[in-house]
């Protein structure tokens, strides 16, 4: 695998955590407005806040910080743009912008940990 094949894994990952995140809150909200009486709590209206429209760009907004501070696998840095470049197939930016290693060379075992 190469550096620039674990950013787009990584990015799946964060994706797959704010797709999830955020299905959940609206499944919630549906199952709130649904069915009123079994969740009449006050602890469920507060899914109802956490629902509102504010909240995707909330989750959005922590989904791109994110995605500009996957680290670098060898120098442990965040990659910043050149971790966006990864993930839509820019070629320009080749390295890691701090320790310079090839996005395109392979990911040592000892460098993910």
């Amino acid at each position: 695998m190469t550096i620039r094949e674990y950013i787009k894994r990584r990015f799946r990952n964060l994706a797959l955590i704010f797709v999830l995140a955020y299905a959940t809150l609206q499944v919630l909200s549906i199952c709130i407005r649904r069915w009123p009486e079994t969740f009449t709590a006050k602890p469920w209206l507060i899914v109802l806040g956490l629902t509102a429209p504010t909240t995707l760009l909330v989750i959005l907004g922590w989904f791109a910080i994110k995605v500009m501070t996957i680290k670098c696998p060898r120098c442990a840095r965040p990659l910043g743009g050149a971790a966006l470049a990864a993930l839509i197939g820019n070629k320009n930016i080749k390295r890691c912008m701090q320790c310079r290693v090839s996005l395109d060379e392979p990911v040592k075992a000892s460098d993910l940990s």
